[in-house]
């Protein structure tokens, strides 16, 4: 993964792939899709996971979808 890389929140990755963000989080959960998960601050707890996608791991997905 690149320093630089672009980076897709999981609502543009499921755009852009055709999916929903509820599929996306799941690929995410089994480890398909490997995202970069952003830390919480100390004194505040969410129940959800902030996460932003790299573009690797969207073309990576792209690719095993057209092997198919």
């Amino acid at each position: 993964m690149d320093s630089i890389e672009k980076m897709y929140s999981v609502k543009e990755v499921s755009l852009i792939l055709g999916w929903s963000p509820d599929t996306i989080r799941r690929f995410v959960d089994r480890g398909i899709i490997k995202p970069l998960v952003i830390p919480q601050a100390a004194r505040r707890r969410r129940r959800y996971r902030s996460m932003r996608i790299p573009d690797s791991e969207v073309r990576r997905c792209i690719r095993f979808l057209k092997k198919d």
